[in-house]
């Protein structure tokens, strides 16, 4: 069954999306082309309804929350890296609540697609619980008492039984259910957004929502979009990530591919423990309790691995339970808690009785799990100063709150400062450039990123012939503007971010990535021809809304545009894939920021011309009513 919008002839879009009310079980559908005209889809659509839907005053628990799932108009089309989809609602994990979103990827977003829908919004409450069934152009409400009280691996095997292997869905654990403010949605292939919108799920007695569809979008120019996906596969080409375990006792068996997807993916890997069991592991997840298992010698590390999917069963973010369990850690070392308060044996930290009694005790509330399901920012308010204390600068609201900070990357600062949450896929620009750069330098081979290839890349994907240069500020606040909007886009159009943007590749003469990929897939698929500025335009308009959104929850400008302070009085030491904080000099010069702060005037200049790039007033940070009007955003 081909999908398309009969009315105007889109392409790439399915032309409808889906609003639900679980108080009632209405539902009805609504014009995506009223929305992707300005928005795109994903990300963009998704604020675009938050702004219109949900007021200031609505709490994240409120019934009138609204959880909107959003896909991108290149999804389920064949695109490459177009597998994702984004989740937005106000969110209880931040502090205060407010906006957020997230973004997952597997196999959910393109089936909703193929099922007829660009996307689907959930508001109200069910009576009792239920989960949503969506197929080929239906929906029907499901219950899930049985359901209920399950983890997230048991309600996979209960969706299938019912509805058959094809279907996919997004679902939460006992944390969701238990209002766990840290809680997940999880998908399958082990796909997870961060944000407590699996709490959302939880106040709205909302299990799951599973999706099944035999449909698929229209596209323009297929042979096009054929030739486009080779070009990408084989630039992207490259060896997949190393990992730190031990083969004889975890070992990589290839790699889990997203819907559609056939790139060398650096995230999703498959594993088999020594024990035989064949699992799915992503990026920062693997490593939730890896340092504390590296830590006990007789320890395997198929316990690291193992902690992930408890995690990932009790749908719990795995980002805050490392910080949890180093808190906990400083907390007992500095004296501010005992073993009897925190019920737990801090002697086994390390082993998998006291990550499985840790994660439980969370996502069930018990003791002082009860405390920290309400977030560790919050806890710190409840337990005091002493406690307070003992966080480490990784501690945020959602995500992590230093990886990639600004001591290191100075246009990262503005990244951070300017995000409801942690900006992972934007601050990945720079540290994955420089990974590449301290791979180079320690071994030719290992990657194509001289210290030359680095300069060459960043002028042309940050659009300043300086912004190379992470030892000054020159060219930082345009290199800001340009990832941010290419970010928005990315999210919009639900790309990847372990593939784009393509900034460097081991296939090309020069080494250089192509910026103007992401612009020919748009084209190719929707006929809608666009091209690089275009489409940074639609970022760029996303970004407004966001900032809009905001300041319209209480962000103050200027006051909360800044970085957390560690950034100003804690040097830097050590950096994710780059422990001695190198960074490329002049010509062949190695430089090195360890030991560096970011300087307070330095960033405030930064902020200064960052506002002037956006059309804001320089001197308070406030959009102006003609910057607003440019990107037709007033109401």
């Amino acid at each position: 069954m081909a999908l398309r919008n009969s009315n105007d002839g889109t392409f790439g879009w399915c032309g409808r999306f889906l609003k639900v009310d679980l108080s009632d079980r209405s539902s009805r559908e609504l014009e995506t082309r009223d929305y992707s005209r300005l928005f795109l889809g994903g990300r963009g659509i998704a604020a675009r309804l938050y702004r219109d839907l949900i007021p200031a005053a609505i709490g994240a628990f409120d019934p009138q929350n609204h959880l909107i799932f959003m896909t991108g108009p290149i999804g389920a089309t064949g695109a490459q890296g177009a597998s994702r989809f984004t989740v937005t609602a106000k969110s209880p994990m931040t502090l205060p609540e407010g906006y957020c979103y997230g973004n997952m990827g597997g196999f959910f977003g393109p089936y909703l697609k193929r099922a007829g829908f660009d996307g689907l919004v959930v508001t109200g409450r069910s009576e009792k619980p239920v989960y949503l069934y969506i197929n080929d152009g239906t929906v029907t409400f499901e219950d899930a008492a049985e359901l209920w009280g399950k983890g997230v691996y048991s309600v996979s095997r209960a969706i299938k039984s019912a509805h058959g292997n094809s279907a996919r869905f997004v679902t939460t654990g006992v944390a969701g259910e238990n209002l766990c403010r840290s809680a997940n949605i999880m998908t399958d292939n082990e796909g997870s957004a961060t944000g407590g919108f699996g709490a959302v799920m939880g106040s709205k007695n909302l299990k799951a929502i599973v999706v099944s569809g035999t449909g698929s979008p229209v596209v323009a120019d297929p042979e096009a979009l054929k030739k486009l996906n080779k070009l990408t596969i084989g630039l992207n080409r490259r060896d997949p990530m190393m990992l730190p375990f031990a083969p004889d006792q975890v070992k990589r068996t290839g790699k889990s591919s997203c819907y559609q997807c056939g790139v060398d993916c650096l995230y999703r890997n498959r594993l088999r423990t020594a024990s035989g069991e064949e699992v799915v592991r992503k990026c920062q997840s693997m490593f939730v309790y890896f340092q504390w298992v590296a830590g006990r010698p007789e320890e395997s590390a198929e316990t690291a691995v193992k902690a992930t999917g408890i995690c990932n069963d009790l749908s719990l973010c795995t980002m805050e339970m490392f910080n949890i369990i180093n808190w906990l850690s400083a907390c007992v070392k500095a004296g501010c808690l005992t073993e009897k308060q925190t019920g737990l044996n801090m002697s086994q930290l390390g082993t998998l009785d006291f990550f499985n009694d840790l994660a439980s005790m969370i996502a069930e509330r018990n003791g002082l799990g009860d405390i920290l399901a309400e977030g560790l920012l919050r806890a710190g308010e409840k337990l005091g100063p002493e406690a307070r204390a003992c966080f480490a600068p990784e501690v945020g609201g959602v995500g992590d709150g230093a990886t990639y900070s600004a001591r290191e990357y100075l246009m990262n600062g503005l990244l951070y400062a300017f995000s409801p949450r942690q900006p992972i896929a934007m601050l990945h620009e720079v540290s994955r450039l420089t990974g590449l750069w301290g791979m180079h330098k320690a071994n030719p081979d290992s990657s194509p990123v001289s210290n030359d290839v680095f300069r060459k890349a960043a002028g042309r994907f940050w659009g300043h012939n300086k912004a190379w240069d992470l030892m000054t500020i020159d060219g930082k606040a345009q290199a800001a503007v340009h990832i941010i909007d290419r970010t928005c886009t990315k999210d919009s159009l639900l790309l990847c971010d372990s593939i784009w943007p393509l900034m460097v590749s081991w296939h090309t003469p020069d080494r250089v990535g192509d910026p103007l990929l992401e612009s020919r897939i748009f084209t190719a698929v929707t006929g809608i021809q666009t091209d690089e500025k275009e489409l940074h335009t639609y970022g760029e308009r996303i970004f407004n809304l966001e900032r809009a959104i905001m300041i319209r929850e209480g962000t103050r400008p200027l006051t909360d545009d800044d970085v957390a302070e560690f950034n100003y009085t804690q040097p830097v030491q050590t950096v994710f894939m780059n422990p001695d904080v190198l960074v490329p000099g002049p010509g062949d010069q190695v430089l090195s920021r360890k030991g560096m702060v970011l300087d307070r005037k330095d960033f405030q200049q930064m902020r200064k011309e960052f506002y002037q790039l956006r059309g804001w007033d320089p001197e308070t940070g406030v959009q102006l009513g003609s910057t607003l009007d440019r990107l037709s955003l007033q109401h």
